[in-house]
């Protein structure tokens, strides 16, 4: 890509994003989400309970479905450093997929009358279609439209929380009331069909105002209108920029690890349906492991300013999470009062990261120019994205492996000792090994405190390119 003039510090006011355009882009993961939180909360739920796929099959499908997904991410951010539209490099891609996206989502929760491999087949398919190709295509360009919107730390750190937040209320209603809308439009397959049908067209007119509210100011784009001069990537130029990132990389593992953590949300409808014996208590379970996600990002914004966001996702996030997880261990069969506590402080630490990583990601994409010269946030973003991939298919692979291994048998009322012991397992221990994960990564996250240095050297360096043509 071709190098663009930032004005990072002397922006107009009257350019600058205000609070209207803020809710605009993050109504945008308000819609991402009710799909997203589906997935994780309901997807393998779904293929074990009501497809009635095997556990081990399902594991097998979601994570070579996934590996296909991340690839896909890739291909996007390719696409998007070579779109060349009037309407910007990322926006654009929130109308063209309005109508494929809608109808995906009906797909993604469609049981065919089929014997079980053709349902397997029919599952592997439609996840595809709908995770690989139309959620991707609309998810990273929304993604890269925050770190084209504008390149002020500040504002990029709102843009997340905003997403953030309208993104965990989004995972908060389809999570807590998706099974009371699936029985109340007439419950069985046809409930969760007709349900993410009413889903996917809230999604469109969602998408459209996100579409409509939002500006694309800085980038390559820009540069593009600005000066007439068409630039493009290839995938291996993309590839020697990462390589030359190691702040990309590090949140590429942040994104791994954070998007593991949500999947495993899903093991609380199996916690609820078969140790406490009442499933019923899965909504108060998610209620509690979501819904801090929904005003603490809000909360934050005063301490990110101040303290930064890697600090905010590292003690807030990580440490707080950290805490929370093992309160819930030593609480979660003994008081329900205690357990929903620390669903909760685990909650608000999961919204600490999610709050502030988004930001992170956009600024690794200053980091990388700094370092080759070369600006490409398609393709940067969507790199990082990957780990939003990997992270939910291990996740997800790993419930449907274990269950299989610990002999879980979704079309039984009553499961077996083994295979509680394998619910317990994804419940307890799995958290634990992801926020530990994501500690230590954050304690290796600097990049708040170089920012500005990096950003007066680019300005120079494009004070001085602009002089030479």
């Amino acid at each position: 890509m071709g190098n663009f003039s930032f004005s990072y510090h002397n922006r107009p006011k009257s350019d600058r994003i205000g609070f209207g355009e803020y809710l605009c882009y993050g109504l945008g993961d308000l819609s991402f989400c009710f799909i997203y939180g589906a997935i994780g909360s309901y997807m393998v739920f779904f293929y074990t309970d009501v497809a009635c796929i095997s556990a081990g099959l399902v594991g097998t499908i979601l994570l070579f479905s996934k590996i296909f997904d991340g690839i896909s991410d890739m291909l996007m951010g390719v696409v998007i450093e070579n779109v060349h539209s009037p309407l910007g490099k990322a926006r654009p891609w929130l109308f063209w997929m309005l109508i494929p996206y809608c109808a995906g989502s009906v797909m993604l929760f469609t049981v065919p009358d089929l014997p079980e491999i053709g349902r397997a087949i029919y599952a592997f398919i439609s996840y595809n279609l709908m995770a690989t190709v139309f959620f991707t295509s609309m998810n990273v360009p929304y993604g890269v439209l925050s770190s084209v919107m504008t390149n002020r730390q500040n504002e990029r750190a709102i843009l997340s929380i905003s997403r953030a937040s309208l993104g965990a209320l989004g995972v908060f209603l389809i999570s807590s009331y998706a099974p009371d809308m699936v029985e109340w439009l007439g419950g069985g397959a046809a409930g969760w069909q007709k349900t993410f049908l009413v889903v996917g067209l809230v999604s469109v007119v969602l998408f459209l105002i996100t579409f409509l509210g939002c500006k694309e100011r800085v980038g390559s784009g820009v540069r593009e209108q600005q000066t007439g001069r068409r630039t493009s990537l290839s995938l291996a130029q993309g590839v020697r920029i990462l390589f030359a990132n190691k702040y990309w990389f590090i949140m590429l593992l942040v994104n791994i690890f954070y998007t593991a953590m949500t999947s495993l949300y899903g093991m609380n409808l199996y916690f609820a349906k078969y140790i406490m014996q009442e499933e019923g208590r899965n909504r108060a379970m998610m209620m509690c492991s979501t819904a801090a996600s929904i005003l603490v990002p809000l909360l934050i914004i005063p301490i990110v300013q101040k303290i930064g966001k890697r600090n905010v996702a590292l003690y807030g996030g990580a440490g707080l999470g950290l805490l929370g997880q093992l309160l819930l261990i030593f609480t979660a069969e003994r008081s329900l009062l205690l357990m929903y506590v620390a669903l909760t402080i685990r909650g608000m630490g999961v919204a600490c990261i999610s709050a502030t990583k988004f930001g992170m990601i956009a600024d690794s994409i200053e980091y990388g120019e700094y370092r080759t010269g070369t600006r490409a946030e398609g393709f940067v973003y969507s790199a990082a994205s990957l780990g939003v991939r990997f992270g939910s298919a291990f996740a997800l692979a790993c419930i449907g492996w274990v269950l299989g291994a610990f002999g879980y048998d979704g079309s039984l009322a009553v499961q077996s000792e083994s295979a509680m012991q394998g619910i317990r397992i994804m419940f307890y221990a799995a958290p634990l090994v992801v926020f530990a994960a994501l500690l230590f990564l954050l304690i290796r996250y600097r990049l708040d405190k170089e920012y500005d240095g990096i950003m007066a050297v680019l300005e120079e360096r494009h004070r001085q390119e602009n002089l030479t043509t």
